[in-house]
């Protein structure tokens, strides 16, 4: 059996719109399920999850080939979201703090002039560093929490938003 291109894609942008990461500081302190996350077993959280039921909906009916295909496209969404916030967090976290370290070292009176004139702009360019990295890693969980999802729909786990 083939698989339909466009009915993959279709399902796979109902899945993921479960999953806006406009959401992620919603869902992560005020969803309940999201309290879960201690100890050994929380794919429960998962599992009665609003968001997983309603995603499970739009996996509803799909052949097992396209189930297979859904996969693979959130194994490789996962993969890039992630590597994606390794470069972010490699550029923006360290390398600048290697940078500071290696100025303080060489130059320790260059830095603290170039720090007292440009204290705005080093404050701007700090927050962005510690701001952009955090975006980017909830984009990965994001990506994480799709493949989750459509892993334990596979695995005959999760059922759809009217009885989980």
């Amino acid at each position: 059996m083939s698989v339909d291109a466009n009915d993959v894609r279709v399902r796979w942008r109902a899945v993921a719109r479960q999953f806006p990461l406009w959401r992620f500081a919603i869902d992560m302190f005020f969803d309940l399920n999201a309290w879960r996350m201690i100890g050994a077993d929380i794919t429960m959280m998962v599992l009665e999850s609003k968001q997983a039921g309603r995603a499970a909906d739009a996996l509803a009916g799909a052949s097992p080939e396209t189930l297979t295909a859904i996969a693979e496209i959130a194994r490789v969404n996962e993969q890039r979201s992630s590597d994606i916030f390794r470069a972010v967090f490699l550029s923006y976290v360290s390398v600048p703090i290697a940078l500071a370290a290696l100025l303080s070292d060489a130059a320790p009176r260059a830095l603290s002039t170039f720090f007292e004139e440009y204290t705005t702009g080093i404050v701007i360019l700090f927050v962005g560093s510690v701001v952009f990295p955090i975006v980017y890693f909830c984009g990965s969980w994001r990506a994480k929490q799709i493949a989750w999802v459509i892993e334990l729909y596979r695995a005959g786990a999760l059922t759809g938003s009217s009885k989980g």
